[in-house]
């Protein structure tokens, strides 16, 4: 609603810059430096591993030339012998096998949760603007799609290289030991194979990281979508919607049907090349086992370590996608890292509390660099007064609350509580000092004590339950089915809007800030609620500097002090007496067309009962 205290997210239609890949990887890849020795383990692990069934087509050899021919093996085993230490070979690969399965996942997702902590309390730090530049759901898939995705590259660039790389090394030692030519032979496609990786590798890294910044839009939209279900289905808008689900998610489909292409290229070219080398392999060998210059097993050897060496040689080929798709979801993630905090310096002295006089000195600010909304303004709110911020939707009015909570700081001037700068004091000092009662309450999916905690963390049973005994949220409470333990729903969907907004009060009574900020709702009550909540108001500004932005008649005429704001300037300022002696005046105006508003809703609702 505009002109209302709360922060809406808007779409963010920006793609991200060409980020630094080497700088964002060397940081990505610091997460495991704290696990290298458990990184070392699994990467022995899976060496040996990877590296322990080249020993089997030694064995076939020494069977077919030998102990099949009759002749004694090189091994000195007899052929029972030598088939039991192959079965022994086998358990021992099965045992290193389940190991480094079990090493490798653990040490995985525990890097992939330092990062997605540490990102989360980054973004905890980021200021209000971040999350109205970014939609909801973008913000989401960084934290969990992008981290997912990063999280390949320890596996890829941690182990699976090495093991893949031993491998390559020995299998190229054993063949060329066994026939130089023959191995001449197997490795003459290799150049061509490494080009051909190299080239369409980058384009894929490129498109991939293409594709998640289209993604990000489909699901921002698909996150507003859903929480904004009922509002489409009102306005009948789920064509429209649908259209531009459909709109959004083609555009993606089209990034990922580039990707798969290139995919596809690269996997067919490899396929060709890796396939091609075999059929001259075994031409070659028989040709000169005809002529007695090679054996059968040591062809049959050759063979099964031609096959095993293409096997990590695909795996390679299949890597460069999933590192292409981790390299983007890395630079991703390290955009969000590199996004600056807010302004807070921990070494700052914190609020001291006195008596709560609020001064805004002079104070310049504008949303837009070229569209200033306060030039100049000035305002004095008295220790333990209740002020009261009228006019019309933009005039400034939850502006001056957000410069209060410092969600964004002004261009000049400044503000001060008890004289003291807020700007220069502790950010966290500074908002403890502060409750703000929203009109629109954020609730968590949890339970009615858990999102009461959220004003005070750590508060006990019995504060809580004075809280809302305070608040007049006892009541209701008590009724539902099982207390302050009820279920409420994503968002509170279980509970009317007069329940949340005495949650919201008994939450400001748990947090037992000094400063007050109400934010009227605008929506209408029925009449029970809305003196149950008018007399919880009343009992939580006692003795508290309070600071109402005003929708109501009744509350505007209790201030102590009127304050009316029009495009940013203060143009009246006083009691409801005074102002509305003052006919020509906005205030006059605005109340009086309240006042008519308010008797249109009595009469309408007089009508509703008597029919």
């Amino acid at each position: 609603m505009p002109g209302s205290f709360s922060i809406l997210s808007q779409t963010d239609k920006n793609l991200p810059m060409t980020p630094d890949h080497t700088r964002n990887l060397a940081r990505f890849l610091a997460y495991v430096r704290p696990y290298r020795w458990t990184l070392a383990l699994s990467t022995a692990l899976g060496v040996a591993q990877y590296n322990l069934p080249l020993v089997f087509p030694w064995i076939l050899k020494d069977v077919i030339d030998h102990l099949l021919a009759g002749k004694p093996s090189l091994t000195g085993l007899t052929f029972n012998q030598l088939m039991g230490f192959s079965l022994a070979l086998f358990a021992l690969y099965a045992v290193i096998t389940y190991f480094r399965t079990n090493v490798a996942y653990r040490l995985t997702h525990e890097i992939i949760f330092d990062v997605r902590k540490d990102l989360f309390q980054h973004l905890q730090k980021l200021p209000i603007d971040f999350f109205q530049k970014h939609q909801t759901g973008a913000v989401i898939s960084r934290l969990i799609t992008d981290v997912n995705n990063a999280q390949n590259i320890i596996n890829i660039a941690g182990t699976n290289l090495l093991m893949d790389f031993t491998r390559i090394a020995a299998i190229t030692f054993l063949i060329f030991y066994m026939s130089w030519e023959l191995g001449l032979i197997a490795y003459s496609t290799l150049p061509l194979y490494v080009a051909v990786q190299k080239r369409v590798g980058q384009r894929m890294r490129v498109r991939a990281r293409e594709a998640r910044a289209r993604m990000d839009v489909v699901e921002g939209q698909l996150h507003e979508a859903v929480a904004g279900i009922a509002e489409i289905k009102s306005f009948t808008g789920e064509k429209e919607e649908t259209q531009r689900f459909v709109a959004r998610s083609r555009a993606f489909l089209e990034s990922v049907s580039e990707n798969i292409r290139s995919y596809a290229l690269l996997l067919g070219s490899t396929t060709l090349l890796t396939r091609l080398t075999p059929v001259m392999v075994i031409w070659v060998g028989g040709y000169l086992v005809l002529q007695e210059k090679f054996t059968i097993g040591a062809l049959m050897a050759f063979y099964a370590y031609l096959e095993m060496i293409y096997a990590p040689l695909n795996r390679l080929s299949e890597m460069n996608m999933e590192l292409a798709n981790s390299r983007a979801a890395i630079d991703r993630l390290f955009e969000f890292f590199d996004s600056k905090p807010e302004a807070e310096n921990e070494s700052s002295p914190p609020l001291v509390w006195r008596r709560g006089r609020i001064e805004y000195q002079d104070i310049f600010f504008g949303y837009a660099a070229d569209q200033p909304l306060f030039q100049g303004l000035r305002l004095h709110i008295p220790p333990g007064g209740r002020v009261a911020l009228v006019g019309p939707s933009g005039a400034g009015k939850s502006t001056l609350i957000r410069l209060l909570i410092r969600f964004f700081d002004p261009w000049r001037g400044r503000i001060t509580i008890d004289g003291q700068d807020i700007g220069q004091v502790n950010l966290h000092s500074l908002r403890s000092q502060i409750s703000v009662v929203q009109q629109d309450l954020v609730l968590f999916s949890g339970t009615i004590e858990d999102n009461l905690r959220v004003g005070k963390a750590g508060a006990t049973r019995a504060e809580i339950i004075k809280a809302a005994e305070l608040a007049n949220a006892r009541g209701f409470i008590a009724d539902l089915p099982s207390g302050f333990q009820t279920e409420i729903g994503e968002r509170g969907v279980k509970l009317s809007g007069g329940q949340r907004q005495l949650l919201a009060i008994a939450r400001s009574f748990l947090k037992d800030a000094p400063i007050i900020i109400f934010d009227e709702s605008t929506s209408n009550l029925d009449t029970p609620s809305e003196r149950l909540i008018y007399d919880a108001v009343q009992r939580l500004m006692q003795g508290r500097t309070t600071i109402i932005i005003a929708h109501r008649v009744s509350t505007v005429i209790q201030a102590e002090m009127i304050v009316v704001l029009e495009s940013g300037q203060i143009v009246q300022q006083g009691t409801h007496e005074d102002l509305w002696r003052s006919k020509e005046g906005l205030y006059h105006r605005l109340y009086s067309d309240a006042f008519k508003t308010r008797q249109m809703e009595a009469k309408l609702a007089m009508g509703h009962q008597l029919a």
